[in-house]
């Protein structure tokens, strides 16, 4: 089994956001043309942006030589709505569960923030095992919450919600 840390990106970690900059451009290639290239590049580029404290938070994991392995950040939505963002493992620790440890971090981040429900969008054809992971965590699917004109017409999206 991979070991891994979950730490918190300090706002003014320069390094440590370009790190989570390069696995959010990792998680960009991954889905390809799928999701609003030019939404997605402008958050990019903008980090820490609406994931910066004290509304949102930024985790990043490390392997144990201190390697980043993924990643996931917590925003602002809406009064007592946040949404959980860009959950990405790297293909070297899928299946060492590092997904369901991020996505708890984020859960228990979004709690501490004073966050009444988290939001979550995920892809169930492009990503089945988040969508399964976001339902046996005790998420429900819920209307539209976002506005994704930019990802295609004929890409399904499943929106889902979980009272904290």
């Amino acid at each position: 089994m991979t070991e891994w840390r979950i730490e918190r990106v300090d706002d003014s970690d320069i390094a440590t956001i370009e790190q989570v900059r390069e696995l959010f451009k990792e998680y960009h290639e991954w889905l390809g043309e799928v999701v609003c290239s030019a939404r997605l590049a402008e958050e990019i580029a903008n980090l820490p942006g609406p994931y910066a404290a004290p509304t949102g938070r930024l985790f990043i994991a490390r392997d144990a030589s201190g390697e980043p392995s993924g990643c996931i950040g917590v925003r602002p939505h809406e009064g007592a709505r946040a949404e959980i963002k860009r959950l990405y493992v790297r293909s070297t620790a899928r299946g060492s569960r590092l997904g369901s440890a991020l996505i708890a971090t984020a859960i228990a981040a979004a709690r501490d923030l004073g966050y009444a429900e988290a939001l979550v969008t995920t892809l169930p054809e492009t990503m089945p095992v988040a969508a399964g992971m976001y339902e046996r965590l005790g998420f429900s699917e819920v209307a539209t919450f976002f506005d994704h004109s930019g990802v295609g017409e004929t890409v399904p999206m499943k929106y889902l919600m979980l009272s904290l």
